[in-house]
């Protein structure tokens, strides 16, 4: 990573960069068929930042045409 990002990061706390990332997590998964939106069982807000604080985003399309397959 660049130095100067580094360290602007450092010094400005992480928080802009969390509520980013979970803002562009919102972003994709809005994007989502209904019925794999449907599954969460919370608010998009609320899921996205729950996978940013976890350091994982998992696919739900793959897991959708996965079990769609099976049926």
């Amino acid at each position: 990573m660049n130095p100067k990002l580094d360290r602007f990061l450092e010094n400005h706390n992480m928080n802009y960069l969390y509520l980013l990332l979970s803002n562009m997590e919102v972003s994709r998964l809005n994007n989502l068929p209904a019925s794999a939106k449907n599954r969460f069982g919370k608010k998009l807000t609320e899921v996205a930042m729950e996978h940013v604080a976890a350091n994982e985003i998992p696919d739900y399309t793959v897991e959708e045409e996965f079990d769609e397959e099976q049926e």
